[in-house]
């Protein structure tokens, strides 16, 4: 028997039960208008019970078993890195367009193979870093266009938290474990999307640790004389902020990259007029998300664009990680 949805919503199945998804994912794509919920899956039966009692959602252990019984249109992954290939290979195979959280891939390879898998089947895929649909980073992109603080030549980001528990699969090699996959990503994405460029040279300090990359610096090379220096790290004081220093002013996001629903994002403006503190309400980046993928992924012309853009995200960190190594 198969478990039918309705028709005018995009039917979701959620691969991944973890912190993230069952205190916010599930309840953005159930609260959508432009998606629901028709299954949920995760190897582990522990999360089972949250599930259907919280959610009120049916619960599998495999994926496999998901494809057979329930009938959606696309995943939401919510795994372990290193294990995205496979259940983004299987949902592209099953033709399921894929909503995949950051980092798309443990490597390049990983992520071309994903990203041609949905180019071949005609499928849509995007990476998701949720933070730029928060109405403070929209907000920026329209003082960055009204040419508030002028051209941007200089960028300074830092996302970092205190170390995790030693089963944290962030602290794990085979699971896609890493600083730059998890936080730095989110750095190196603001940099390229700011600057709508890519990095033209690459310097890195990456300090591995148990063959885990806990921390890096990383200073990105543009055109025109562009850099960003960016910090990342899975063993400090908790920092979550970007900088923009351009000809005419500076911008400053207190909260960048990870923002929970109910926060007030704050912004520091400073000109030659003085210093602008503003608050803006808080917004709920993930719903933007889902309506932002459910909205477009039968657009041709934007699938294209986000395969592009996942592509050049991936060559960006395997290009770091490859001057690191070759560094010493």
């Amino acid at each position: 028997m198969r478990f039918m949805a309705s028709k005018n919503k995009l039917r979701f199945c959620v691969i991944g039960c973890g912190n993230i998804s069952l205190k916010y994912s599930i309840n953005a794509l159930i609260e959508s208008e432009n998606s629901e919920v028709v299954v949920c899956v995760d190897h582990g039966q522990s999360k089972k019970k949250i599930v259907e009692e919280r959610f009120r959602l049916p619960f599998e252990t495999s994926f496999g078993r998901a494809l057979k019984d329930y009938d959606f249109d696309a995943v939401y992954i919510a795994t372990p890195t290193a294990s995205h290939k496979e259940f983004a290979l299987e949902a592209a195979e099953n033709k399921k367009h894929i909503l995949c959280e950051k980092s798309l891939a443990a490597n390049f390879v990983d992520a071309k193979e994903i990203i041609m898998a949905a180019q071949n089947n005609k499928l849509g895929l995007f990476e998701g870093f949720m933070y730029q649909f928060h109405n403070q980073n929209v907000f920026i992109r329209e003082m960055l266009k009204n040419n508030v603080i002028g051209e941007v030549f200089m960028i300074n980001a830092w996302f970092g938290f205190p170390k995790r528990r030693n089963t944290d699969f962030r602290l794990i090699k085979h699971k896609g474990g890493g600083g730059l996959l998890d936080a730095g990503a989110y750095t190196v994405h603001l940099a390229r999307n700011i600057l709508a460029a890519e990095p033209i040279n690459i310097n890195a300090d990456l300090q591995i640790r148990k063959e885990i990359d806990i921390s890096g610096s990383i200073n990105l090379g543009f055109t025109q004389n562009r850099h960003a220096h960016l910090y990342y790290s899975m063993d400090s004081f908790y920092k979550n902020k970007y900088e923009l220093w351009g000809k005419k002013g500076n911008i400053r996001v207190e909260r960048a990259f990870s923002v929970a629903p109910d926060y007030e994002p704050e912004i520091i403006i400073e000109t030659k007029e003085g210093v602008e503190k503003i608050t803006l309400k808080p917004d709920n980046h993930f719903i933007k998300e889902i309506d932002y993928f459910c909205e477009n992924h039968l657009r041709p012309s934007v699938r294209k664009q986000w395969y592009k853009e996942a592509a050049a995200q991936a060559m960006t960190l395997e290009n770091i990680v490859q001057w690191n190594n070759a560094a010493g």
